[in-house]
């Protein structure tokens, strides 16, 4: 049951209530006066509830009360009082400590276990709520440990420890958005011939070497600078206030660490690691984070054309000091080769809708100037794609809602590129409606009808039509016939009806042709 301390003077009482509370089962402690009591609890915290009178000899009961919050604060408190000393109780009650009291002389002696039994069920209830709240806030701590630990592993690549490639991507925005006026550099770095060495030594061991670059990139690089991985073997860097030829100096440094500090291999040879480099900065490319990366990444793969193991940077500055921008056509030309790069099917894709779009175009019977803006809208129309994680991009199979959501951004990535671009307002249209819908569930506006440019419907067709032809690692393309029929299925829901039937007469046109063709050659 529950252990009590009965404190009072008046003995005969004291020895009637400690019987009373032994016959119920309870452990008696008894204390003649205040003091006694106290120094009781001194030597003996344990009590479930203290029974006493207010009025004691050395120490009475509101003395006690105050002792004793520093020694068994859990402890419930019963006073005993008598008619006089009702404001006593009172004020004891005022302390937060007392749960009930009883009036002397008592009537009846049962009462006193009935007072005690609920005392020693508020104690158990409150002892309980205190052992609920410490394992609560135990768990808190430790799911808050978790979600720490969680958030790291979603932050950053489980293999190097560096940011991932949604994460690196995610600072780089942040970091323009928070300071548009800072100079920043974006570093993309590649290792050379790593297909090779895995297939020389193994995963296991390229996994070792992707970790011996983190650790030579952790050593050169400041606190400040951000570093991330973003695919099997490449890096990226982003460097605040930095310039693409400082930062160009630190490319070399890492060079030079990684023959200063070589891999080796389980043998302990050493083998030679060479790193590739592009290199972007807001002087030239602009403060646009899609443009950044993007001119980072084309140069990575101007530096990879000419035998790896470079340092590229993309630079808009003559050698003569004259300033003049490089010719839209050389940076679209980059942006494609970068996604190529990354994805094999969107450059013959972006090639087959140009060559679709300009036939429709010519069917409308446009003008050179707008022939001009779809031929160039056609190759660009995916270029956002360098945006989309390879993971997504190259996915052999039905991507999931999550991951088709993603995809989806590549529209806006693309109008952004393309916005930051001289002399390209005129594609815009074409490039950021091509996956409209005429019956307003396309995206990303979800715009409809007419309220879609027309070069943007224009794109539409050319667009489903060769996504439908092409094979792709997954499925193998549709026939011409099977894919027109699928455009005629889509008059007046997915395609602007008109366009549409003029696109489906065209293309069975040139299907004529192309068979006489290969008739003849035969």
């Amino acid at each position: 049951m529950a252990k009590v301390l009965l404190a009072d003077d008046e003995a005969a009482l004291r020895l009637l209530m400690g019987r009373q509370l032994s016959k119920a089962g309870h452990e008696v402690i008894h204390a003649s006066d205040g003091l006694d009591a106290f120094q009781i609890m001194e030597r003996d915290p344990t009590f479930d509830v203290v029974v006493s009178d207010i009025k004691m000899p050395k120490l009475d009961g509101m003395g006690l009360l105050s002792r004793a919050k520093s020694i068994i604060p859990d402890t419930e408190f019963i006073i005993l009082t008598g008619h006089g000393s009702m404001e006593n109780a009172v004020e004891a009650f005022k302390t937060g400590n007392v749960f009930d009291y009883l009036l002397k002389p008592l009537d009846d002696i049962n009462e006193l276990d009935a007072v005690v039994d609920r005392a020693v069920e508020r104690r158990r209830l409150r002892m309980e709520n205190k052992k609920l709240i410490r394992d609560l806030e135990i768990r808190v701590h430790e799911l808050e440990a978790t979600r720490q630990e969680l958030a790291n592993l979603a932050e950053h690549d489980g293999l190097t420890g560096l940011l991932n490639h949604r994460t690196i991507h995610g600072k780089l925005m942040d970091r323009v958005n928070t300071h548009p006026n800072d100079h920043i550099t974006v570093m993309m770095i590649d290792m050379d011939g790593f297909k090779q060495f895995n297939d020389t030594y193994g995963h296991q061991v390229g996994d070792q070497v992707l970790k011996h670059i983190a650790n030579i990139l952790r050593q050169t690089f400041s606190d400040e600078v951000d570093t991330g991985r973003c695919g099997g073997d490449e890096f990226m860097a982003i460097l605040p206030r930095c310039s693409a030829p400082e930062a160009s100096i630190i490319a070399d440094r890492i060079k030079r660490l990684l023959v200063q500090h070589p891999f080796r291999n389980p043998e302990g040879v050493a083998i030679p690691i060479r790193l590739c480099f592009g290199i972007s900065d807001t002087t030239t490319a602009g403060s646009s984070p899609i443009n950044l990366v993007a001119a980072a990444d084309a140069a990575l793969f101007e530096g990879k054309k000419k035998g790896g193991d470079a340092i590229m940077l993309h630079m808009t500055i003559k050698e003569q000091g004259d300033v003049e921008n490089r010719t839209t056509f050389d940076v679209l030309d980059s942006l494609v080769t970068a996604i190529d790069n990354k994805d094999r099917y969107t450059k013959r894709h972006s090639e087959d809708v140009t060559t679709y779009a300009l036939l429709l175009a010519q069917s409308l019977s446009l003008s050179d100037e707008t022939c001009s803006a779809v031929r160039v809208a056609g190759l660009l129309h995916d270029v956002g794609k360098i945006g989309v994680p390879d993971a997504i991009l190259r996915k052999p199979g039905k991507l999931s809602p999550e991951e088709y959501e993603i995809m989806k951004n590549h529209v806006t990535i693309s109008g952004l590129i393309i916005h930051g671009l001289p002399r390209l307002a005129d594609v815009l249209d074409a490039v950021t409606h091509h996956h409209e819908r005429w019956d307003g569930r396309g995206y990303p506006r979800g715009l409809a009808g007419e309220q879609i440019p027309m070069l943007g419907r224009v794109m539409a067709i050319a667009d489903a039509f060769s996504a439908m032809t092409l094979d792709r690692p997954y499925r193998a393309g549709m026939s011409v016939e099977d894919a027109l029929a699928e455009i005629e299925k889509g008059y007046g829901t997915q395609f602007d009806p008109k366009l549409a039937r003029i696109f489906v007469g065209t293309i069975q046109q040139s299907s004529i042709i192309w068979k006489r063709e290969i008739a003849k050659a035969a």
